[in-house]
């Protein structure tokens, strides 16, 4: 099942963010390499909020990164939540749906 993590940055994100990109950025990479984690990334520019796809069991997963990554520790992060994504069509779809 796919999932999508959804923040909402602060306001001073694009500035705040720079101490905590790194342990940001490895929690991503360990995700990613576990093949948790499709694609992360910033929305907008400016910058107003981010997306993280995620590809696994169930929604506690991505709920254990945000609760672990240092962005939403430190307030660069306001706001998190995750919500099921019900794929249908492509090739990493999780619910194909048949084209008559």
């Amino acid at each position: 099942m796919h999932y999508l993590l959804l923040y909402e940055t602060a306001s001073d994100y694009m500035t705040r963010r720079a101490g905590f990109r790194d342990a940001h950025l490895k929690l991503a990479k360990q995700a990613a390499d576990r093949g948790e984690l499709i694609l992360g990334g910033a929305v907008g520019d400016p910058v107003e909020s981010a997306v993280l796809l995620f590809k696994c069991a169930g929604p506690w997963i991505p709920e254990a990164f945000a609760q672990a990554d240092p962005y939403v520790l430190n307030g660069v992060v306001v706001r998190w939540s995750v919500k099921p994504w019900n794929t249908v069509v492509g090739p990493d779809c999780s619910n194909p749906v048949p084209i008559a």
